[in-house]
């Protein structure tokens, strides 16, 4: 049934973004990645330009092929094209290091590191 939903799955194109009484779209293909603050979730573009977005990071991770986009941890959603190094961290965990992003939450859960390798590999 996974397989006939990926078959079937109509991902998100753009991302329409409010910015006072403007509306801007930012097609996914320019999207660096997804982050959660304080509740918010911000798209970071590919000009390093930082949007709100009015979703919750789990409704966006459903929105996203997963070719594409992988959840490192529950912070973060990132495109494989955002990664710029990717480095062994403490706890059997990797750190990445990304376009625009200065922040310390890009770390992949160590549950997740197998997968991420795996989603790497393809």
């Amino acid at each position: 049934q996974s397989l006939l939903r990926q078959l079937t799955t109509n991902y998100k194109e753009r991302f329409v973004i409010k910015i006072g009484e403007h509306i801007k779209t930012v097609p996914v293909a320019q999207v660096l990645y997804f982050i959660s603050m304080q509740k918010v979730t911000y798209l970071i573009a590919a000009d390093g330009k930082r949007y709100i977005v009015d979703f919750a990071l789990d409704k966006v991770e459903e929105m996203l092929d997963p070719k594409l986009f992988y959840r490192i941890n529950r912070k973060m959603i990132i495109h494989d094209q955002a990664i710029e190094d990717i480095v062994s961290f403490s706890n059997s965990r990797l750190k990445l290091f990304l376009s625009h992003c200065d922040n310390q939450d890009s770390i992949v859960a160590r549950e997740r590191v197998s997968d991420f390798k795996e989603w790497l590999d393809r």
